[in-house]
């Protein structure tokens, strides 16, 4: 059902304003991968999958607004299930708008109730998605 869910809700928020959503690509600082974001225009969502060395090895949807004690942000809840994460689930916490410079921070869950707090760093912005990455580490912690 999940993996039916998540991409369902990403064709319809894209189809919803396809001319004027925008599209921007990050990396994270140090690290070999980031994220190709899809901001569609006058809505508080967004969509994202991984590059770099995370390319096609998690997708996710999340809304933007305000974080207590992070500001202005897009929080994603991803799914790592095509690299071996399926045990664990992904927040990521993005500041927004998305300009070079801006942090991040991700935790992970087990059972849906406790996180656990991971990385954090900033991000650099890198264009139009399809950036890719060059050395570092996942910002996961998970394999390559």
């Amino acid at each position: 059902m999940k993996r039916i869910f998540l991409p369902a809700a990403a064709a319809l928020a894209l189809c919803a304003s396809p001319a004027a959503a925008k599209s921007v690509s990050i990396s994270f600082d140090g690290g070999c991968d980031g994220m190709d974001i899809v901001v569609p225009a006058h809505s508080h969502i967004a969509l994202e999958t991984g590059n770099g060395c995370d390319e096609g090895a998690h997708y996710g949807a999340g809304t933007i607004g305000k974080v207590k004690g992070f500001g202005d942000a897009i929080t994603f809840g991803i799914n790592l299930y095509g690299k071996g994460g399926g045990d664990y689930q992904y927040i990521f916490v993005i500041s927004y708008p998305l300009v070079t410079g801006g942090t991040w921070k991700n935790f992970y869950t087990q059972n849906g109730k406790t996180y656990t707090p991971q990385f954090s760093g900033t991000y650099t912005v890198t264009g139009t998605p399809g950036h890719r990455n060059a050395a570092g580490k996942s910002s996961t912690g998970r394999p390559r």
